[in-house]
C-alpha cells in the first residue's frame, strides 16, 4: 500500500462500506460491515489447476464465487480477500484476475506468499463475506466455507504447542484450543475458522488429520494452512462464534487472558466482541520497496493509524491482527513498536509469522486487521 488518498465509502446506512484502493481495481484499503452473518472459507483451488497463472487465478475465483453461491453469498458481499501465491510470478497475474472480476464492489484485499496444499495449485483464495441469515448456529458447508451467524465473535489468538513433528503438535495444539473454548464457555460447534501455520510444510496433511481428529464426531470447519519459519512446529489461531458467552460487561469489546498462558502487554490471548457491532476489515498493509526494517515498520503503523482514523476506527479498538514478518528483525521492531502505539489493556488477539518473503520484492513486513468502530 502507497500512500494514497481514500475513496468515498457508500452511505452510512448501508451494512457494507468500502474504501477503494486507488490504483487497483478490485482491491479495497477497507471494509467495514455490520453485524450481519458473514461467511468464511477455507483456501479454495481452481477445480484443475494448470494452464497458466491468470488462468488459474480466474478458475479458483470462480469456484470461490460457486461456494458462496451455494452458502447464500456471492462475489458482490466479499468484505475480505487473503489470495495466496507460491511464488512471485503469480502476484501479477492475480491482481489481473481481480481487477477484472472485482472491480465493482472492492474487497480488503491481502496477498501472502506460501506453499498450498492442493497438488499441483499455484493460486488460492480465501473469503470472508456477508451473507443472508441461517440460524443461531454455526453452519459448515463441505469443510470449505462455514457461516457465522450475526452476534458476538471470539479471535483467538495463535497458541502453540511443542511436539515431536508436526502431527503431534498440531494435536497437542488443537487440544490446547480446545481448552480455551470450554475456558470461555463456547463448543467446538461454535469454531467458524482455523488457521494453521506449519513447519515444516510438507507435512500438511499429517496436520489436516489432527485437525479434522479434534472435532470429532462433529463437522470439520474450514481451514487455512500456511507455511512459516519457527523452531516450533505449528502455532494455530481460531474464529469462534459467541454463542450463549455473556456480552462483553462494559464495552463493545473484551480483552482477555487465558489464566494457564503468560499474558503479554503486546497482544490478548483472546478478543471478544459483542453482538452488534461492525468489523472493519484492514487490508494488507505494506512500506513499499526501499527502507530498513525498522524504517518499514515505522511506515506501515503510520498508514494504519491513517486507515484506522479515517474508518472510524483506532489503535484501541483492534481486535485481530495478523503479522508477517519477512526480515530477521522484523520481529523485534514489530514487539518495540507495538509498546508505543498499543494500549496493553485492549491489545488485539494476534498471530506473527516469520516467512520467505511477502511475494514483492523489497517487502520486510505486512500487517493486516480487524477493528471495530470508536462509535
Amino acid at each position: 500500500m502507497s500512500a494514497v488518498p481514500f475513496a468515498a465509502a457508500a452511505a452510512a446506512a448501508e451494512p457494507i462500506r468500502r474504501w477503494a484502493r486507488p490504483g487497483a481495481p478490485g482491491q479495497a484499503l477497507a471494509v467495514r460491515v455490520d453485524d450481519v452473518p458473514l461467511v468464511f472459507t477455507g483456501q479454495i483451488t481452481a477445480p484443475r489447476p494448470g494452464g497458466g497463472d491468470r488462468a488459474e487465478a480466474d478458475a479458483a475465483l470462480a469456484e470461490l464465487v460457486r461456494l458462496l453461491g451455494r452458502a447464500g453469498s456471492s462475489a458482490a458481499q466479499i468484505v475480505r480477500l487473503n489470495a495466496y501465491v507460491v511464488d512471485d510470478a503469480a502476484v501479477g497475474p492475480v491482481e489481473a484476475a481481480l481487477a477484472a472480476a472485482g472491480a465493482a464492489q472492492p474487497a480488503a484485499f491481502t496477498l501472502v506468499k506460501t506453499p498450498l496444499a492442493a497438488p499441483g495449485a499455484r493460486v488460492a483464495f480465501e473469503a470472508v463475506a456477508a451473507t443472508a441469515p441461517a440460524g443461531p448456529r454455526v453452519t459448515v458447508r463441505e469443510s470449505a466455507a462455514a457461516v457465522l451467524p450475526a452476534g458476538g465473535k471470539i479471535f483467538i489468538s495463535g497458541q502453540a504447542e511443542r511436539g515431536t513433528d508436526v502431527a503431534t503438535a498440531v494435536r497437542a495444539t488443537m487440544a490446547g484450543l480446545m481448552r480455551t473454548l470450554v475456558h470461555l464457555g463456547v463448543e467446538p460447534a461454535d469454531v467458524v475458522q482455523v488457521k494453521a501455520f506449519l513447519t515444516p510444510f510438507s507435512d500438511h496433511a499429517a496436520a489436516q488429520r489432527e485437525i479434522a481428529a479434534s472435532f470429532a464426531p462433529g463437522a470439520v470447519p474450514p481451514a487455512v494452512l500456511m507455511a512459516w519459519e519457527s523452531t516450533l512446529f505449528t502455532e494455530i489461531e481460531m474464529v469462534v462464534a459467541a454463542g450463549a458467552r455473556p456480552a462483553p460487561a462494559s464495552d463493545r469489546v473484551a480483552y482477555l487472558p487465558l489464566p494457564w498462558l503468560t499474558p503479554s502487554p503486546r497482544y490478548s490471548k483472546v478478543c471478544h466482541v459483542a453482538a452488534g457491532t461492525p468489523l472493519i476489515f484492514v487490508a494488507g498493509v505494506d512500506a513499499g520497496e526501499t527502507g530498513t526494517a525498522r524504517e518499514q515498520m515505522k511506515t506501515i503503523f503510520e498508514r494504519l493509524g491513517s486507515l484506522l482514523f479515517e474508518t472510524g476506527s483506532s489503535y484501541r479498538n483492534l481486535v485481530k491482527a495478523t503479522y508477517y514478518l519477512a526480515a530477521a528483525d522484523s520481529r523485534t521492531v514489530l514487539g518495540d513498536i507495538r509498546g508505543v502505539y498499543f494500549d496493553p489493556t485492549r491489545a488485539p488477539a494476534a498471530s506473527a509469522l516469520q516467512v520467505p518473503g511477502l511475494g514483492r520484492p523489497g517487502r520486510t513486513a505486512m500487517i493486516d486487521l480487524i477493528a471495530v468502530p470508536v462509535k
